[in-house]
């Protein structure tokens, strides 16, 4: 039980998971190139440096019983170094080299017949002539490196492309490649969370359903559990933990999925981390994503993922033109509301579309829980401090 967990990243993620140690007095240390980072308000060991750097993160594993990481824009191959001499990495560092690189993902899944939509793996100089040969007018771009909350994925047609290629926009541009993919038009997005502990057994929590803010491409709620009939529920579970599983690694994963109105369910990408979509577990059900990571870590039994109270979870984030210092306007009025649940991430500075926290609600029914809803997005305001 004194064991010491090595976190690479030091965000809100982190955060929230030392938040679920405390309770059992879980010993935490982790690696972060800023000081006032949201985990520091919650941990006090911290080394200070990239999670690029090698020698950093073998300091880190020196401190440390067992790693991890919140984030996948990690030295990969410092890890592996790492786990060649016994070190103990959670998920294993093979799991993160196929998830960094969208492409990989992408061959990961047709290989083990897990379903997915049509693609095509593109270099720099073959960009426009597969963009060309795509026999449908629109399609999703993708970076096969470096993307995150949205950024580095642009859903367009190939006028458009053409348009963003005769200007030299920057975001088309990626020295690591391109996954060319279809689109997944009218699908509603789903995700499952799906917790292997180490001796390889799996469990996996409700799915949620995943509504993104058509500007920013971010999560802006998510309902759990999805609207979707009961049948399509369990298949989606049932896809995520074939999917995961085929990973043979320990970890949390969090499975992204499209579901089609011909009921096709795809896989679009996996997060092995705690993610955006599990942040409504903290309340609304048994065992937490980050309670159920850190039992993971520590070889303890895993948690009942079944829900208290169905949710939705918002993200709380920079409006476009406030750049700086802020506070949360209204705020005792949102907590008035029973069943409402705000966490801030600890951020000093707000800029435009920056996640700076998230407000659960629980609810019994749809309806009540949409009522609240509506309450808390119209009260709950970022301002200038």
């Amino acid at each position: 039980m004194n064991k010491t967990i090595g976190v690479l990243g030091g965000g809100q993620l982190g955060k929230m998971l030392f938040e679920a140690g405390s309770p059992m007095n879980t010993k935490y240390v982790f690696l972060e190139n800023t000081e006032n980072c949201p985990a520091s308000l919650v941990c006090q060991h911290q080394i200070l440096g990239s999670l690029k750097d090698a020698d950093k993160i073998k300091q880190l594993g020196e401190l440390s019983d067992v790693l991890t990481f919140e984030i996948e824009h990690v030295n990969v191959n410092a890890l592996i170094d790492l786990e060649e001499t016994g070190k103990s990495i959670i998920p294993k560092p093979h799991v993160l080299s196929v998830i960094q690189d969208k492409g990989l993902q992408k061959d990961f899944y047709a290989k083990h017949n897990i379903p997915t939509l049509p693609y095509k793996i593109s270099s720099s100089e073959e960009l426009k002539s597969t963009i060309e040969s795509w026999t449908e007018k629109k399609f999703v771009l993708k970076h096969r490196k470096g993307g995150y909350d949205g950024k580095g994925v642009q859903l367009l047609s190939k006028e458009e492309f053409q348009n963003l290629l005769a200007i030299q926009d920057d975001s088309i541009n990626s020295s690591d490649g391109y996954v060319v993919e279809k689109m997944a038009e009218g699908a509603i997005e789903v995700s499952v969370i799906v917790a292997i502990d180490q001796q390889l057994k799996s469990t996996s929590y409700a799915p949620c359903e995943m509504v993104f803010d058509t500007k920013s491409n971010l999560m802006d709620y998510l309902i759990t559990p999805s609207r979707l009939s009961e049948q399509v529920n369990a298949r989606c579970e049932e896809i995520a933990k074939v999917t995961v599983e085929a990973f043979k690694s320990p970890g949390l994963f969090a499975v992204e999925l499209f579901v089609q109105k011909d009921g096709n369910i795809y896989v679009n990408e996996i997060a092995p981390r705690p993610h955006n979509s599990g942040h409504h577990t903290i309340e609304s059900s048994y065992t937490s994503q980050y309670e159920q990571l850190n039992r993971i870590l520590l070889r303890q039994p895993l948690g009942d993922t079944s829900l208290i109270q169905s949710a939705i979870t918002c993200n709380i984030v920079g409006p476009n033109n406030i750049n700086g210092p802020y506070k949360l306007d209204n705020l005792n009025l949102v907590l008035k509301i029973p069943g409402v649940y705000v966490h801030m991430y600890g951020k000093t500075n707000t800029s435009p579309n920056r996640k700076l926290g998230h407000c659960t609600i629980l609810g019994t029914n749809t309806q009540e829980l949409e009522d609240k809803f509506n309450r808390v997005k119209k009260l709950l305001t970022i301002k200038s401090n």
